[in-house]
């Protein structure tokens, strides 16, 4: 497999936003529900400078999950030789990994895409122990997350689920759950699988990902396959393409896949407007010279909204990570969610908090300070499964390489030590807190860094925000 490269990195705060300000310390990013004037008409007039740039905001905010979407299928589904269907088990990652941002290190992923033009696949999970945490998370090319067949919504009892098109309406077989169904026609996963207490796991996990299965609905059912659908002759993705003209390419190429939804018609008009349709490479070569710079602007804007959203504490994962039904119209949180860590889970299956400050407001950094946090207790957040810290170096937000070959602590780690009154204290420090704390302490890099704070199974006090895990504090030098 390809090792499928970082989600680039970006910059500061736009101009054209939600928020013009720039002051994001206690907001949080929504949907724009203002209707620009005569969105209709100008695919049919001349767009002003000001316009253009603004379209291009909108558009890219709108149309990012589609592109990147499209990166992830590419460089795991069908560049060197992979194929739709087909699973790719990963075990636990480690600093070499750089497929996705932020990866975890407590779910050993497995990814898999399937093209459901011709005809539905099915999904099948099989049956585990019950204290072991798994799911099948299915998004669509929107980034909405569809569906987590596993052990939040189903238990761990396994079955058979169809993953099928948005218009697809034929008879459910005997021994399907559900019909699993977005807004386009190619669907992702990554199905994680829980490793309990640390490596020596692994083959448990191993043995549980070889039993995931992926087959059409004919092989299923053990009939003839339909036709095929028509051959795809597939862009080849070139790392940086999201920052130049040809992104516009990929949106283009990437609309038939997908069914417009009504509420999507303002922002579908504004690709319009910029010449953007589905199918056709975007020319820019007769544009005014004023406009092209303008949509050049207009994706910047969009970019540096994403990267000073990305660094703001308060920024809720419950609301960058959903379904249409949760998140509706809202693209920015939608494209946040991509930015930050694509294929993002739902609250129900796991909250993630982001932490790149200290309880002083520094930015956390290696070089300049060792860190602690402390639970009281019974006071560690309040999960059904687990809850764990994942340490990254910024701005790359990849695993850090350490003497202990440790890149996250949990509440499952094997020789955790509690304090003599039930209290938890966790050690973040580029060096060893001493050899009596080890077991509790996860390494940090020599320099700048952040942290994610995950829960699996969150219960409502982590969902609704009335649970606060403490900031990590600086230890006096």
């Amino acid at each position: 497999m390809t090792r499928m490269l970082t989600v680039a990195i970006a910059t500061a705060l736009v101009a054209a936003c939600s928020n013009p300000q720039g002051d994001t310390t206690n907001a949080s990013p929504s949907a724009d529900t203002s209707t620009p004037a005569a969105v209709e008409s100008a695919a049919s007039t001349e767009l002003s400078p000001e316009q253009a740039r603004q379209y291009a905001h909108d558009a890219y905010v709108f149309t990012y999950p589609l592109v990147l979407y499209y990166r992830t299928m590419y460089n795991q589904a069908i560049a060197d030789g992979m194929a739709f269907g087909k699973w790719v088990h990963l075990g636990t990652s480690t600093p070499a990994d750089t497929d996705i941002v932020t990866p975890n290190n407590d779910t050993p992923y497995s990814y898999a895409w399937v093209d459901v033009r011709a005809e539905p696949w099915v999904l099948t999970m099989p049956s585990i122990e019950k204290d072991r945490y798994y799911t099948s998370q299915w998004d669509d090319s929107w980034g909405y997350v569809l569906d987590n067949p596993g052990s939040v919504n189903d238990g761990n009892d396994g079955g058979n689920y169809l993953l099928a098109a948005p218009d697809w309406d034929g008879e459910v077989p005997e021994g399907i759950k559900r019909v699993i169904k977005g807004e386009s026609t190619l669907l992702g996963t990554i199905t994680r699988t829980q490793l309990v207490g640390g490596p020596g796991d692994m083959p448990n996990v191993k043995r549980i990902q070889q039993a995931y299965k992926l087959q059409p609905l004919s092989a299923f059912l053990g009939r003839a396959a339909p036709a095929a659908a028509p051959a795809v002759d597939w862009p080849a993705w070139t790392e940086g393409d999201e920052t130049t003209d040809k992104y516009w390419d990929y949106v283009a190429f990437m609309l038939p896949f997908v069914t417009s939804h009504a509420d999507d018609a303002e922002a579908l008009a504004k690709l319009k407007a910029l010449g953007i349709e589905g199918g056709q490479p975007w020319d820019a070569s007769g544009l005014d010279p004023a406009i092209r710079e303008a949509v050049a602007q207009g994706v910047q804007d969009a970019r540096k909204e994403f990267d000073e959203w990305g660094k703001n504490p308060a920024l809720d994962s419950a609301k960058i990570f959903g379904s249409r039904e949760s998140q509706g119209t809202d693209y920015l949180n939608r494209a946040l969610g991509v930015y930050l860590g694509i294929f993002g889970n739902v609250a129900q299956q796991a909250i993630y908090r982001q932490i790149p400050l200290d309880s002083t407001g520094k930015p956390l950094d290696g070089s300049k300070a060792s860190y602690t946090v402390t639970f009281p207790k019974d006071q560690a957040p309040p999960v059904k499964f687990f809850w764990s810290y994942t340490m990254y170096k910024v701005p790359e937000r990849w695993l850090v390489e350490n003497p202990i070959d440790r890149y996250s602590i949990s509440n499952r780690t094997k020789g955790l030590r509690y304090n003599d009154d039930g209290s938890l204290t966790l050690y973040f420090s580029a060096e060893s807190p001493g050899k009596d704390k080890e077991a509790n302490w996860l390494p940090s890099p020599n320099g700048p860094f952040w942290m994610v704070l995950r829960n699996y199974g969150p219960d409502d006090a982590i969902i609704n925000g009335t649970y606060k895990a403490p900031d990590p504090t600086p230890l006096a030098e």
